[in-house]
Order: C-alpha cells, then sequence, then structure tokens
C-alpha cells in the first residue's frame, strides 16, 4: 500500500462498524480528552502569564531596571559625575540617585517599620513609575504646608500604610532611623517631622505596606550622609538590564562598583512562578496521558475487530509496515484533531479576555479587576508538538501488535 492509501484506511477505521459502534465511541472520547487536555493547559499557562506580566509590570514600575552602588560603602558624594557617566551609555534611559534605609513612621501612638526611600524629585520620573501610580495627593517631596498650618518637607506613603494608619494629605508624621555609622560608640536615632503629601498604590502588598518616600536632603540629613547610596538606572530593555548593568559596571572600571538588577532582586519570586507553571504543565498534561491510554485502548479493540481485514490486507500483499503505519497514523488522527481543535480555542478565548478584558475577577483580594491573559506562540507551540508526541506514542504498542499477526491466524478464528 502507498501513503495515500494508508491514510485512506486508517481514516475509515476511525469510524468503526455501526454494529460495533463502541470502538469509535472510545476514539471520540480520546480526540475529546486531548482537546480538553490541550485547551486547559493553553487557557492556564496564559493566566500564569497574565499573572506574572502583571506583577513584573508593578516591580518595574516600583524599583528601577538596575542599580549601580559601591561595595563597602554607604554613600557616594560625587554622584553627580557618575550619573553623567551612566548617562552616556547608549543602552540607558535614564538615571537617578537613591537612598534607602530601615526605620519607622509615628503618627498619634501609632508607629510602624518602614523603608525609606530617599529620592530626586525631578529624576525619579525617569527610572521609576511611582508619580504614575498616585492614589491621592501629589508626588511633592520638596515641601508643603500641613493640616496644622505648618510648611514641612514632603512624604509619599504606600496605600496599605495610609489605610493602616489613617493618613490622609497634610498629616503630620514623624520619621526616625538610625544614622550611617560615623564613628561614635552609640549610635541615636534620628527624626524628622513631615507632612503626608499622598500615597501611591503599586498593586504590590510589601511596596504598599512598607515603602515611603522623601527628598534626597531630607534623607541625607535623617542618615547623616553627605552622599548617596547609588544610581538606579533606567534601560532600553528591562530583560536584558542584567547584561546592561554589567556593562555599566565593566564602563566605571569594575571594582569598587557592583550592579544589582531588578531579576537579582526579586529572583525567588520569579522562581517560584516559573515552578509553578512547571507544575501546571505537569499536572494538567495528565488529561492527555489519560487521553493517550484511551487511544492504546481503541486501537486494541480496533485491531481485535479488524483482524480479519488486516489478514485480507496482508494476504493481497500489504507488508507489516503498511499494517503498522495504518494503526499508527490512526492514533495520530486522534491526536491531531483534539489537539488542533483545544489548541486553537484555549488560544482564541485567550486572546479575546487579553485584548477586551471580559472576566472580571475580585479586585479586593486580587491586585487586578479583570482576570490577566497573556498568550504565548510559545507555550501553544510546545503544548501542541506535546498533546501529538503522547498521542504517537500511545500507538506504537497496539500498531507493533497489528503488524505482527500473522495473515493464515487471522483469517482461521473468524
Amino acid at each position: 500500500m502507498n501513503g495515500k492509501m494508508e491514510l485512506f484506511v486508517a481514516l475509515r477505521y476511525l469510524r468503526g462498524k455501526r454494529k460495533i459502534g463502541f470502538v469509535s465511541w472510545i476514539t471520540y472520547i480520546s480526540a475529546a480528552g486531548v482537546c480538553l487536555g490541550s485547551f486547559v493547559l493553553v487557557l492556564a499557562l496564559s493566566i500564569a502569564n497574565g499573572f506574572e506580566k502583571e506583577v513584573r509590570d508593578r516591580i518595574v514600575g516600583t524599583l528601577a531596571h538596575a542599580k549601580i552602588s559601591r561595595y563597602y560603602e554607604n554613600q557616594i558624594n560625587d554622584y553627580e559625575s557618575l550619573r553623567e557617566s551612566i548617562l552616556g551609555h547608549p543602552q540607558v534611559v535614564g538615571a537617578a540617585p537613591y537612598i534607602t534605609g530601615k526605620g519607622g513612621i509615628e503618627r498619634q501612638q501609632l508607629q510602624e517599620g518602614v523603608m525609606i526611600n530617599g529620592v530626586d524629585q525631578a529624576l525619579e520620573p525617569t527610572v521609576t513609575d511611582i508619580h504614575k501610580s498616585m492614589v491621592f495627593g501629589s508626588f511633592d517631596l520638596d515641601s508643603l504646608v500641613s493640616t496644622r498650618g505648618r510648611r514641612l518637607p514632603g512624604v509619599l506613603v504606600g496605600k496599605g500604610l495610609s489605610d493602616k494608619m489613617s493618613l490622609r494629605e497634610g498629616d503630620e508624621v514623624v520619621l526616625y532611623c538610625l544614622p550611617a555609622d560615623d564613628g561614635e560608640e552609640e549610635l541615636t536615632p534620628k527624626m524628622g517631622r513631615f507632612a503626608v503629601a499622598g500615597a501611591f498604590e503599586t498593586g504590590m502588598y510589601e511596596y504598599d505596606l512598607y515603602f515611603v518616600y522623601i527628598s534626597i536632603a531630607s534623607a541625607q540629613n535623617l542618615l547623616n550622609m553627605t552622599g548617596v547610596e547609588g544610581i538606579q538606572v533606567r534601560t532600553t530593555d528591562l530583560f536584558k538590564a542584567d547584561k546592561i548593568a554589567a556593562d555599566i559596571r565593566e564602563r566605571l572600571g569594575g571594582y569598587p562598583y557592583r550592579s544589582l538588577d531588578w531579576q537579582t532582586q526579586n529572583r525567588s519570586l520569579f522562581q517560584w512562578m516559573k515552578l509553578e507553571r512547571l507544575i501546571i504543565f505537569v499536572v494538567i498534561s495528565l488529561i492527555m496521558v489519560v487521553a493517550a491510554f484511551n487511544i492504546i485502548s481503541s486501537l486494541i479493540m480496533m485491531i481485535l475487530e479488524k483482524r480479519r481485514e488486516i489478514g485480507i490486507l496482508m494476504s493481497m500483499g500489504a507488508t507489516s509496515g503498511a499494517v503498522l503505519r495504518v494503526f499508527m497514523l490512526n492514533g495520530i488522527a486522534v491526536g491531531f484533531i483534539g489537539s488542533t481543535i483545544g489548541v486553537t480555542l484555549g488560544a482564541a478565548l485567550g486572546y479575546v479576555q487579553e485584548r477586551f478584558r471580559l472576566i472580571p475577577i475580585p479586585g479586593d483580594l486580587y491586585f487586578v479587576n479583570t482576570l490577566p491573559m497573556q498568550v504565548s506562540a510559545l507555550d501553544v507551540g510546545i503544548i501542541y508538538i506535546a498533546a501529538n508526541l503522547i498521542c504517537w506514542a500511545a500507538t506504537i504498542y497496539p500498531a507493533k501488535a497489528a503488524a505482527a499477526l500473522l495473515p493464515a491466524e487471522s483469517i482461521r478464528y473468524e
């Protein structure tokens, strides 16, 4: 038999005999199982991709793509010249100084631990999107008049912190922290009074609860610093931020400078997300494995049903290889039909949700109001190939069993 004849016989066998239609029903159920498995897998990975993108956008919107600082030094005094040198890199689109320190915030006997971020109000929008995340108030850190009529430096707080401490625009708060070690035996906390300039919401619980922003000058005063901790950098490609930051470090002469990119800062979070995607792929793929067992059983029953026809084909000159290919094509056709329909429906539904955001989710439980989805062509391709490989593997044993039948034995028992 030639290839076209083998394919014709394989497709004809898919329908089975009317009097023994049970085999055909098993075949259809197998195709439905492959379809369901590939459909659910495309949707599940698209949802995982969507949540990962939302988290990544919020992290990158709050943190710069990379940071440049020095080993064993808590401040850089010549930071303006360093910033100009970094801006000279062709893949850098923004650079701004920063200071960080652990401290506390107090208002009316309420105290909370916070991460104090000293930033340049004019330059910060070139490296982060905090100014775009304002819930109330304004991104004004220089000075403003409090509700008590006093002009104070401004502080920006997260929405979680503002809700927890009932902070509103113009409220006065006290920030305190331990200054940098200047050689004295005892370090006493330094305090400063600030007026709440506004609140931001990034969607990341920890950031909204613990981050506060003040001006560079205020941070220097609290921490007894004359310089800054380092320079924040925004690059042309956030996915290559690690390589760009390493290249910046080399351009600056290497040691004592060091670089830290956003992926390294959040390595455990993104590794967990990758592991989660792998677990989703493996677990849901079991649906297709179950469908593959159905393919095996349907092919074995089909071989028993078609035993006489197989013997006649072989007595007419069909080789064992031709019989093998007939039944392998049968199983492959089941996988092809099921996987094609499944990935097509999954990708279509994912694209519609990604584009039009039709499925809502509780905004008070998640940081988004609609189900996030991002359909990846690579994921769709891997799922499609995996589904067809599983179905192909399922055909090997039954097809070999059919090819091993002897013509005379096949006809004698009919």
